[in-house]
């Protein structure tokens, strides 16, 4: 016989401001599912494969800046969901894991789909809650209800998973003329954000302290009051340098192509700041990170969720707030050396030029030059990791409205695939998704299911293998066949036929006149989704990337 609290549980869920939920099939998490199916103010979805269910699930959080719960049965099911928790962790996003599980005493016996499940996140969650394995006495009803709410409360404030273990005894299907209707007879607690007022005071004597102040961006979605900061600190003479998921796309005075010209070793002492003032999270660009390594700054971190993240080796300040009330304290001070600023800007600027006139013929990187100059606006972009995401870093992206999302929190490439779905499922706009041949493949259950993706787009870069690891250093001192073997992992996989088994158009593309061509008309609406597979090779593309670098390299900037 099902139990009332348990079909209550989609409601609590409710009150607490869950509006999605994403669940696998099975027995064991068949009391929620049931819960969950006759809710009509939840939007719940079924994804078969657990791993992609939890990266869905992490691209509608983004997408909706909610928590959303993640359900599935007891067993190594669980377990799926570990790479997605990862990345929900270190990119700070909401998710409330409901797992299944059989009754304590049969762990550890050989029972069917019985694991030991208890805090089996615990290094990437806010908090684990191990719920009553029996709702019959008041007070197991009161930790049941309670708990509820300290974990979605406690995902809501800390902005990362938690998970909650809900033991099942059998019978746990309604029976046969059970008729099962939500009741409001439970409790729960809200939580309410807390009051801060930045003191500037203090901040700003600081600040003054210093001449050669920059500001730096990691992987973030940016307010337009934080954009509108950001502007009045460019008339201050501060650089503001940004990759290209920090989605500050607009700012007039952006610096762009610090991944490239960072590695101009003559040119990186006119750039030494003695200030670093940093928000966001992630940092694509490694030559930014190596460079601010070796400088002598001072290092500021603005973060409403302080945890003294260090990663430029320099951290002397913590600031415990969001980077709005920090900006508008220093957004009317005095500004500082010209000559410093001027260094950054002409950088910058000089380096676009390069990459205007720079052309070594077809491959990944014009591909993407192309694709960017296309892209419309209000499109969301996400970006796989591997070569997608720094080729797009090394360009940038300068339309206003196009809205950048990449798993950067592990920077795998297990789940581009489904995060980008997620978000189409949770979004009225267009996504892009960009990624390379294995990044999609390896995540093709993703696309394991039935709901709409017709305004999903993606571009596959093919080059028949991990072609990252013939433009990095390293490995190509390797022996060849061993770095083939485990690095590269050539394959010979038909992107035409895996495109028809999920129900997307499809075109191959191998000249960039071909490119252009169906740049036209691949943004158009359609009934179902469209995908695009650029063909190329490791050594055409590696041979690109290394004239590219020496150009820049060999530029002299001043």
């Amino acid at each position: 016989m099902m139990n009332q609290l348990i079909f209550d549980t989609s409601q609590i869920c409710y009150a607490l401001g869950i509006r999605d939920a994403v669940f696998s099939p099975g027995s064991r998490n068949a009391p929620l599912s049931i819960s969950f199916s006759k809710n009509s103010k939840i939007n719940t979805r079924v994804i078969v494969d657990e791993r992609s269910a939890g990266f869905i699930a992490l691209g509608i959080a983004q997408q909706t800046q909610r928590p959303v719960v993640l359900c599935c049965t007891s067993g190594s099911a669980l377990l799926n969901y570990a790479p997605a928790v990862a990345e929900a962790f270190y990119s700070r996003t909401p998710l409330i894991i409901l797992s299944t599980d059989r009754p304590s005493e049969w762990i550890d016996h050989w029972d069917g789909q019985t694991i030991r499940q208890q805090n089996v996140f615990q290094p990437f969650i806010k908090d684990f809650f191990q719920l009553p394995e029996s709702l019959e006495h008041p007070d197991a009803r009161w930790s049941y209800e309670i708990k509820f709410s300290q974990a979605i409360n406690k995902a809501n404030s800390a902005q990362i998973p938690v998970h909650l273990n809900i033991p099942f005894r059998e019978p746990y299907y309604p029976e046969k003329d059970q008729i099962m209707t939500y009741s409001d007879a439970f409790k729960i607690i809200r939580q309410y954000p807390s009051i801060k007022k930045a003191n500037c005071d203090d901040l700003v004597l600081d600040w003054n302290k210093y001449n050669k102040k920059i500001i730096v961006i990691g992987q973030s979605q940016l307010s337009s009051e934080a954009k509108d900061l950001l502007n009045q600190l460019t008339e201050q003479k501060i650089p503001i340098v940004a990759d290209v998921i920090s989605n500050a796309n607009q700012l007039p005075s952006l610096i762009r192509h610090h991944d490239l010209f960072l590695s101009n070793e003559s040119l990186q002492k006119y750039l030494a700041p003695d200030l670093i003032v940093s928000f966001g999270m992630s940092l694509i660009s490694k030559n930014l990170k190596l460079f601010l390594r070796k400088n002598n700054a001072k290092h500021w971190q603005i973060d409403a969720f302080p945890e003294s993240q260090d990663p430029f080796q320099k951290l002397t300040g913590i600031i415990e707030s969001e980077p709005e009330p920090v900006l508008r304290c220093i957004s009317h001070m005095n500004a500082q050396t010209e000559t410093f600023y001027q260094a950054w800007l002409e950088a910058d600027k000089q380096t676009s030029q390069l990459l205007t006139t720079f052309d070594m013929g077809f491959g990944e990187f014009k591909a993407v030059t192309r694709i960017i100059e296309c892209l419309p606006e209000e499109i969301q972009v996400h970006l796989s990791n591997s070569m997608p995401v720094r080729y797009v870093n090394f360009l940038g992206i300068k339309k206003d409205a196009v809205r950048i999302y990449a798993n950067r929190g592990t920077s795998g490439i297990d789940g581009s695939n489904g995060t980008a779905v997620g978000h189409t499922m949770a979004s009225n706009s267009l996504s892009l998704l960009l990624t390379g041949d294995l990044s999609f493949l390896y995540d093709r259950n993703s696309f394991f299911h039935s709901y709409d993706l017709s305004k999903l787009r993606i571009i596959v870069f093919n080059n028949f293998g991990g072609g990252i690891f013939d433009l990095i250093s390293g490995p190509e001192w390797m022996d060849p066949d061993v770095k083939s073997k485990y690095l590269t992992t050539p394959h010979e996989r038909d992107l035409k036929l895996i495109t028809q088994e999920i129900g997307f158009y499809y075109t191959k593309i191998t000249l960039f006149e071909e490119l252009d061509t169906a740049l036209r008309t691949f943004f158009d609406p359609s009934n179902k989704g469209r995908l695009l597979e650029i063909q190329s090779t490791c050594s055409q593309n590696n041979q690109i990337f290394k004239a590219l670098k020496n150009k820049i390299n060999e530029h002299k900037y001043f």
